[in-house]
């Protein structure tokens, strides 16, 4: 039986860079209809059967309250779990899907979303449709597309290898123990206190560790993505020190804001490569949200890996499937 995964986060974008930057609201009505049009994408497939994540808004029973299941071919499930309200619900969801044979998942969210999602398995490919703020990692798609892509890859009618590629991760070592990862960039911030989660005031920012870094994004690995841009499939991450040098570059860090940002140092980083943080007394923001206060006796060392979660190229999955005859039904003359 070929099963499709849906974890949505109800939390996502509504941070503070609602309030100091020009960045679109998503809210959970939204959301709702996202989902049944993902919904809808996935069943065009024939896919069999459809687990969601529960959560505090009950995103996934109004997704299917709304529809006429009686025309569905695919049957649709809600994960039996609890929900806390976090983003452990991402993990935990991931994790039972994996468990009971999900072919692929469809995340709605955004980087801290995914990032929570890959904490709980990697190995499961997966379709991500951006819900949240400063997006790297999910991509802005129609939802129906996306389900289809996710029908696509779960039916097995294409070499999956071909049309998903592994994404990079940004590992944090504290003590000679790994703590935590990032997906998208792994932030130095001169701030002792962790308050709103979110980060926004670029005079905070010291150092920026990428595993992409393109030009065309928004948030803070835009920065380096304008100075030595680094695809999702390059065998390289960067490494970028702010501060007074001889560079200035003008970067999107936030929707509608456009910045001059002083650059002291850069360069690349190799898969495999692990750089110690001479930084104390500061905090460590993973993909856009502050999660780690070291103090004077910690010592942190980043590490770049390739094996983060197996994403979908949608646009390549539905074109290749499409010159496959995927979509033809041959009538009988």
């Amino acid at each position: 039986m070929r099963k499709i995964g849906i974890i949505a986060n109800p939390a996502s974008g509504k941070d503070i860079r609602r309030l100091v930057a020009y960045a679109d609201i998503v809210d959970n009505r939204e959301k709702v209809n996202l989902i049944r049009r993902i919904i809808l994408g996935i069943d065009s497939t024939g896919v069999e059967e459809i687990l969601m994540m529960p959560d505090y808004y009950n995103l996934g029973e109004k997704a299917i309250s709304g529809l006429k299941r009686a025309h569905l071919q695919s049957g649709i499930t809600v994960l039996d779990m609890p929900v806390s309200g976090t983003q452990d619900d991402s993990t935990r969801a991931m994790r039972l899907m994996k468990e009971q044979g999900v072919n692929c998942t469809v995340t709605l969210g955004g980087d801290g979303t995914n990032r929570a999602i890959a904490k709980g398995d990697c190995t499961t490919p997966v379709v991500p449709v951006s819900t949240g703020t400063n997006n790297v990692f999910p991509v802005m798609i129609e939802a129906t597309t996306a389900g289809i892509a996710a029908g696509i890859i779960a039916q097995d009618f294409l070499d999956n290898d071909t049309v998903t590629y592994k994404h990079k991760r940004l590992i944090i070592n504290r003590n000679n123990q790994e703590v935590d990862m990032a997906l998208v960039d792994v932030v130095i911030l001169e701030q002792p206190f962790v308050g709103a989660r979110a980060v926004w005031k670029m005079s905070e920012v010291k150092e920026i560790f990428c595993t992409r870094a393109e030009p065309g994004s928004i948030g803070l690995s835009s920065i380096g993505g304008s100075i030595c841009p680094i695809s999702p499939k390059d065998d390289t991450g960067l490494y970028v020190r702010l501060g007074k040098g001889n560079i200035t570059t003008k970067a999107a860090v936030l929707p509608g804001m456009i910045q001059d940002i002083d650059i002291s140092d850069y360069r690349k980083i190799d898969i495999g490569e692990t750089i110690n943080l001479n930084s104390q007394n500061c905090l460590i923001a993973l993909d856009g949200e502050r999660e780690i206060t070291v103090g004077k006796s910690d010592n942190i060392r980043v590490k770049l890996k390739k094996d983060g979660p197996r994403v979908v190229d949608i646009g390549m999955t539905i074109n290749t499937a499409a010159n496959k005859g995927f979509f033809i039904k041959r009538k009988l003359i």
